[in-house]
């Protein structure tokens, strides 16, 4: 930031300023302030990919006439875990492949019906 800027602003906008960069939403680069740029989701590790395949494969076959966490769980004989499920069912609702249902808290999944 140039001295002229900074002397001409207030002290209610330089706290603001100082605030801004100490909280880590600006940052200071060639000399002036520019936001920070926030990393997104990582997104599944390899050490994960795996459970996720297992897991939507089987999803993708079971959701035929209903499926529940707990149905592919015991299904799955400890391939994956239930986060995995969680994460493959809203990817592929998402996808359009299947919708959920809810009762309650339990969701129940479907292959979409192509008309």
């Amino acid at each position: 930031m140039n001295s002229e800027l900074v002397n001409s602003m207030s002290v209610d906008d330089l706290k603001a300023t100082l605030l801004s960069v100490l909280s880590g939403d600006l940052r200071v680069k060639d000399g002036a302030l520019v936001p920070s740029e926030k990393p997104g989701p990582r997104g599944p590790t390899a050490k994960v990919q795996p459970r996720l395949e297992a897991c939507k494969a089987l999803m993708v076959q079971m959701a035929e006439g209903g499926v529940t966490a707990k149905a592919l769980l015991e299904a799955g004989g400890g391939q994956f875990v239930y986060t995995d499920v969680l994460l493959v069912a809203r990817n592929l609702v998402a996808e359009g492949v299947i919708v959920e249902t809810r009762k309650g808290r339990k969701a129940t999944w479907n292959l979409t019906t192509s008309e």
